[in-house]
C-alpha cells in the first residue's frame, strides 16, 4: 500500500496560498480516482481538490478555515496504486518515464538530470554525481511526475516543475503545462521589475501628520488595529475575500493619481444598439473602447518602471465584478483584438460565473488597466483607483438619458454616461487623461469601429 499525499494545488500563476473552506471527506472514507475531497478558495473563487487515486482518506492534514501554502500537503491517501504510479511520486530515478504520446520513451542520463530525479544511491544514473544542493530560492517538495518534453521545455526556459499546475493523470506534468506556464510567465516578468514589493516600500511612519494636514507617502498607510478572532465579522471565507482585497490596494495610496472625469455623449452608439450593436451590453461596447484606446496609446498602456515608462506588450483589462462574497478581478486578455459578440459573450459569462464563484482561476493575473462600473446601482460618478503596475483605471457611471441643452437654447434628452479616468501621474499628464476621455468619445461616435 502506497501512501500519496494530496498537496495544495496551483490553480493560477498567481497563486501563493489557498485556504480549505470545506472538506468533502472524513479520515477513513474510501474514495474514487476523481473524487472531490475539499473546496478550496484562492482568488476568492472556490475550487474542488480531487484525488489523484483511489484509496482511503488516512489523515487530514489541516481544519477547515486554515490557510495553506501552494504544494504543501493537506491529506494523505493510503492507496493500492503503488505498482501503477511506480516511483513516479517518490522522485526516484529507477522508475519509468511517464509518456504523451505512446511510444515516447526517455532513459537518457539528460532525461535524469533534468527532472533533478536521483536513485537511491544518491546519483543520477549518469557517470556523473547528481547535483545535491538545491538552489536557496527553490521549493520544496519532490519533483512531480513529467514527461519527457515538458522536462526538456521547462529547463530550456527555467522553470521549475514544482510551481507548475499538474493537469495529467496522478498529478502528472504535460507539454501543455509547460507552455501555458511559459506564456504566463513572459507576460508576469513584464510586471515584476514594477510591482512594489515588501523590500523596496517606504517603511511605515510613525510620526503624525503634520498640522497643516500633510503627511509624507509612508504615513498614508492606515493603522492596523488589534482584534480577536472573534471580533472580526464575516465568515472565514468573507474574511479570506477582504484579506485579499486590501493586500492588493495597500499600495495603491503611494502611486500619485488623479482622475479626470467627462460626460460622453452616447446617443450614436444607442441607435447603433437597435442595429449592427443589437443585444451588445453597454460595459462591453466601453471595455472595448477602453482597450482599442490602450491599443492606441502606449504610455497609457504602460508601467513606471524607474526611470521612465516600461512598454508592455499587450492588453489585458480587468473587469470589477460584485459578487455576494466580495469584490473579484477577473482579467480580459486582449478585448480589442476578438469580434464584440464574443467579446460580449465572454463578459456576460464572466459575471454570471464570478457571481456564482465559479470563475476559472486562470482569469486572475497582471494586467494593464482596469474597468469598473457601479452604473448599475445608481451611481453617476467615482474614481476607480489604480493598481500597480497599471497606469490606469476607468469608471463607468450611470447610463441614461440626461437633459441638455442645444445650442439653440432648447432643452432635450440625450443619452449619456460620466466616465472618469484615473491616471497614475507619473507615466502620464492630465492633458493625455483628457486626451484619452476624447478619444473614446470618437470611438462611440463611430459604432462600426467598435463593432469590428
Amino acid at each position: 500500500m502506497a501512501e500519496i499525499p494530496l498537496t495544495m494545488p496551483k490553480m493560477s500563476m498567481t497563486m501563493e496560498e489557498g485556504t480549505i473552506t470545506e472538506w468533502q471527506v472524513a479520515e477513513g472514507d474510501e474514495i474514487a480516482k476523481g473524487d472531490v475531497v475539499a473546496v478550496v478558495m484562492t482568488d476568492k473563487v472556490d475550487m474542488e481538490v480531487e484525488s489523484p487515486a483511489a484509496g482511503v482518506v488516512a489523515k487530514l492534514l489541516h481544519a477547515e478555515g486554515d490557510v495553506v501554502a501552494v504544494g504543501d500537503h493537506i491529506a494523505l491517501v493510503t492507496s493500492e496504486e503503488e505498482d501503477l504510479l511506480g516511483d513516479l511520486f517518490a522522485g526516484g530515478g529507477g522508475g519509468a518515464t511517464v509518456e504523451e504520446n505512446p511510444g515516447t520513451t526517455d532513459t537518457s542520463a539528460e532525461a535524469a538530470r533534468t527532472t533533478g530525479m536521483t536513485g537511491s544511491d544518491g546519483t543520477d544514473g549518469s557517470d556523473e554525481p547528481a547535483d545535491t544542493v538545491a538552489p536557496a530560492s527553490a521549493p520544496e517538495g519532490p519533483m512531480p511526475p513529467t514527461v519527457p518534453l515538458a522536462r526538456k521545455l521547462a529547463k530550456d526556459h527555467g522553470l521549475d516543475l514544482r510551481t507548475l499546475t499538474a493537469t495529467g493523470p496522478h498529478g502528472t506534468v504535460r507539454v501543455k503545462d509547460v507552455k501555458e506556464a511559459i506564456a504566463a510567465t513572459d507576460t508576469q516578468r513584464v510586471f515584476d521589475q514594477k510591482a512594489p514589493s515588501a523590500s523596496s516600500a517606504p517603511a511605515p511612519s510613525a510620526a503624525p501628520a503634520s498640522a497643516s494636514g500633510g503627511s509624507s507617502a509612508a504615513a498614508l498607510a492606515a493603522p492596523v488595529v488589534d482584534a480577536a478572532p472573534e471580533e472580526l465579522l464575516g465568515s472565514a471565507r468573507d474574511r479570506r475575500t477582504r484579506q485579499l482585497t486590501a493586500r492588493a490596494m495597500a499600495t495603491t495610496p503611494l502611486i500619485p493619481q488623479f482622475t479626470a472625469f467627462r460626460t460622453m455623449d452616447l446617443s450614436t452608439a444607442a441607435r447603433a444598439r437597435t442595429g449592427v450593436l443589437k443585444g451588445i451590453s453597454w460595459t462591453t461596447l466601453l471595455v472595448r473602447a477602453y482597450a482599442l484606446l490602450l491599443r492606441g496609446t502606449p504610455q497609457l498602456n504602460g508601467s513606471w518602471a524607474g526611470d521612465g515608462v516600461k512598454r508592455n506588450p499587450s492588453v489585458d483589462v480587468v473587469l470589477a465584478v460584485d459578487t455576494p462574497g466580495g469584490l473579484l478581478v477577473p482579467v480580459l486578455p486582449e478585448p480589442d483584438l476578438q469580434g464584440v459578440r464574443a467579446l460580449d459573450a465572454q463578459i456576460r459569462e464572466i459575471g454570471a460565473s464570478a457571481k456564482a464563484g465559479t470563475v476559472d482561476p486562470s482569469l486572475f493575473g497582471p494586467a494593464t488597466g482596469t474597468v469598473s462600473n457601479l452604473g448599475g446601482m445608481g451611481v453617476d460618478r467615482f474614481n476607480a483607483l489604480i493598481t500597480p503596475p497599471q497606469a490606469t483605471a476607468l469608471s463607468i457611471g450611470t447610463v441614461g438619458f440626461a437633459p441638455v441643452v442645444e445650442r439653440d437654447g432648447t432643452v432635450t434628452g440625450r443619452m449619456s454616461c460620466e466616465l472618469g479616468l484615473s491616471i497614475d501621474h507619473r507615466v502620464a499628464d492630465g492633458a493625455d487623461a483628457a486626451r484619452a476621455l476624447q478619444e473614446i468619445q470618437e470611438l462611440l461616435d463611430d459604432p462600426l469601429r467598435l463593432a469590428l
